[in-house]
């Protein structure tokens, strides 16, 4: 169809350079000869049956460019078609548009007249078949009447006459026979009802003997001809004394005389209705007399119908098959008038609803839907990346995450602190780096420091005082931050007024002593050969009151130098933080551990001091942790945000909780805050009260000024 396009629009005149932009090389036109010499008597085939005009090669050619511009689209739910042409020239796009509309629909009107006259063609061969088949079928009609009249008694003799009633009809079968047979079916059955009704009545006539009134209650009795006239009689008879009666007395002879004809009358009546049973016994043989006849009548009738039906069955097959015949013979001839009629009008169903405008603008390509795709594809990907990496990442991320994963509260979330240092006044407490482990005390304005006192108050409403004495912190993995929540733990209870006693129970890599620079002013390994620690008190080479290092209440202060130099400090409330270091090295710690000698040190730790607290060593990396947690009170497992896989931390907790202590909690460690602390923990509040003088230098400023 396309191709006819091309010629109808002239399109090949120019060797398609309006069309294309450019003409067709001899190279496209020699594939096209070549392809049109492969199927070449094919085509010619179609044109000489088909009587269509064979089209060029370069016609051929072009239809198929035209193909890759032409796009139709049916729209949903009606019988509307779209059809877009994209061509480098608007003009030339509004023309093929409105070129390709015109040449459908001519080549739907000469489809519906080919189709009109196959069709037509086709009607006219069927018709001269089927007019021969019906002359066949009615002469074999006509020959077996010839030879077996009798059938016709059985109906189908309007088949013969080739009228529409059909030999195989309801009304047909009725013939003469199966009437007669019928009269006499219905004048049988009327016998045996008359017979059946008679004997029931003598056998009621029997019951009543002379009783004339019971015999008159009986139908046939008293619907007799003769009681009824004696009825009739006595009835008037009656009225006539009754009239009298009021006229005359008793022995009045018109009295006496109406008497006795009402007494003959009466006497009358009773001969005849005992009379009527033997009137009934002769109508009785009667009807058995009809009966048996019509019983002999209904028989040979009925072997007379069987015999004829058998004949007639061959002639009901044939009168059958020519009233088919000629139903389709008639009906294809209505269809040859029908097509006869309608092949030489031209319609069609289709038309141009809607003519093409000429474009303003270019379709393709567009910018605007470019980008948008590129956003839509970026942001897809983008998504998908992040959505793949949360799968992928195995790590905790957020308080409701821990708590949802492991089941076990979220005691506190420390946001990160490595830039809070950066920002403090107090620069000189830090001469290495490691004070910035003490953020309760360096930095207590931080949300940092209020999540150590958040901890704090949450360890304290465990249970009573007495059974949450001797604390433990561990993680799963190394590098958690283990001493960094022990330390601000156990200094935020010396704040609080306890006596603390801080345990480095790490003793494969102890830490607590480069935390408060206890070896300052040794080299470290000699700081471990002449000050005793935690292993010297396990060994029984030291007592814990010697082994324990005080620290002074200046590195755990909350607030400046101003206000202790005014004397102003009133945070201090007699608590006092003391440092058990690890000692010498142990070359066996899991079996010093694993004697009574570390359940002795915490007794004794536990009767000098309010509060006890453990930095224990990794549980998956060593099996010390699971040697001291049966003799703690309560376990914290630290975890660090967005870098401890979630499998770690359970096989720890599981480890934990097959030594016997169930852990009191976890311990959210190092959240990121480029999204600010309360994204991760929604319901914190970092900053609260910050610049009115709570946890701050600013405490003695704020005190001289008047409160509004």
């Amino acid at each position: 169809m396309l191709a006819r396009v091309v010629r109808a629009e002239g399109l090949a005149d120019d060797g398609g350079k309006a069309l294309l932009g450019r003409s067709v090389t001899a190279t496209s036109s020699k594939s096209s000869n070549a392809k049109s010499r492969t199927s070449g008597g094919a085509a010619d085939k179609t044109d000489e049956t088909t009587n269509a005009p064979a089209f060029t090669p370069l016609e051929e050619a072009l239809g198929g460019a035209i193909s890759g511009m032409v796009k139709p689209v049916i729209r949903r739910g009606t019988r509307l078609i779209d059809l877009y042409v994209t061509n480098r020239d608007p003009v030339m796009a509004q023309r093929l548009s409105e070129a390709v509309g015109r040449e459908y629909i001519r080549y739907s009107i000469a489809q519906r007249a080919a189709y009109s006259q196959n069709a037509l063609r086709y009607l006219l061969e069927e018709e001269e078949r089927l007019k021969a088949k019906l002359q066949t079928s009615e002469a074999a009609v006509a020959e077996y009447k010839e030879k077996t009249p009798d059938a016709l008694q059985l109906g189908g003799g309007a088949a013969a006459t080739g009228s529409q009633a059909g030999a195989g009809s309801s009304g047909g079968r009725g013939g003469l026979v199966e009437d007669k047979l019928q009269e006499l079916t219905s004048k049988l059955t009327g016998a045996k009802a008359d017979r059946i009704r008679i004997e029931n009545e003598l056998k009621q006539i029997e019951g009543t003997g002379d009783n004339v009134d019971a015999l008159l209650a009986i139908p046939s009795i008293s619907a007799a001809p003769t009681v009824v006239d004696r009825r009739r009689e006595v009835s008037q008879l009656e009225g006539t004394v009754a009239t009298l009666a009021q006229r005359y007395k008793d022995k009045h002879p018109k009295m006496v005389a109406a008497r006795a004809a009402l007494k003959e009358a009466r006497e009358s009546l009773r001969r005849a209705v005992l009379d009527q049973p033997n009137v009934l016994q002769n109508m009785l043989e009667q009807a058995k007399a009809t009966e048996s006849s019509g019983q002999t009548a209904v028989q040979e009738q009925e072997k007379a119908a069987l015999a004829l039906n058998k004949a007639a069955i061959g002639y009901q097959q044939l009168a059958r098959q020519a009233e088919t015949d000629r139903a389709l013979y008639e009906s294809v001839l209505r269809q040859i008038k029908q097509t006869d009629v309608s092949k030489d009008v031209k319609m069609t169903a289709i038309s141009v609803v809607e003519h093409s405008p000429l474009p303003g603008a270019p379709v393709s390509p567009s910018t605007s839907k470019t980008l948008v795709l590129g956003l839509l594809g970026g942001l897809a990907a983008g998504l998908a990346f992040i959505f793949g990496a949360d799968a992928i990442d195995r790590s905790v991320k957020t308080v409701d995450q821990a708590e949802t994963t492991f089941g076990l509260p979220v005691l506190a979330a420390v946001p990160e602190t490595k830039d809070e240092a950066a920002t403090q006044k107090h620069s000189k407490r830090k001469s290495d780096g490691t004070a910035t482990y003490r953020v309760i005390a360096e930095t207590p304005e931080g949300p940092a420091a209020e999540a150590f006192r958040n901890l704090r108050a949450a360890l304290s409403l465990l249970g009573p005082e007495s059974e949450r004495k001797i604390s433990l912190f561990t993680s799963a993995v190394p590098s958690e931050g283990k001493s960094f929540t022990s330390t601000n733990y156990a200094v935020s209870l010396a704040q609080q007024g306890y006596r603390v006693l801080l345990i480095d129970g790490d003793l494969r890599r102890p830490s607590l002593h480069k935390v408060f620079q206890l070896s300052a002013k040794w080299n470290t390994h000699a700081a471990y050969a002449e000050h005793p620690g935690f292993v010297d008190c396990l060994i029984g080479s030291a007592k814990l009151q010697t082994a324990a290092r005080p620290i002074s209440a200046e590195e755990i202060d909350v607030v400046g130098e101003a206000i202790a130099m005014r004397g102003k400090l009133h945070t201090a409330t007699g608590g006092q933080l003391f440092i058990l270091a690890g000692g010498h090295r142990a070359p066996n710690p899991a079996e010093i551990l694993s004697g009574p000698a570390f359940h002795k040190t915490m007794t004794e730790a536990a009767k000098l001091f309010d509060r006890v607290v453990v930095d224990s060593a990794p549980v998956l990396a060593v099996s010390d942790t699971l040697l001291m947690a049966p003799f703690v009170q309560t376990v914290c497992m630290i975890i660090r945000a967005r870098k401890t896989p979630r499998p770690a931390v359970q096989r720890a907790l599981s480890l934990i909780a097959a030594a016997g202590t169930r852990p009191a909690g976890l311990v959210l460690n190092r959240l990121p805050q480029s999204r600010g602390y309360g994204y991760y923990y929604y319901y914190a509040s970092p900053g609260y009260g910050k610049g009115e003088g709570s946890y701050s230098s600013s405490y003695g400023e704020s005190e001289a000024q008047p409160s509004s």
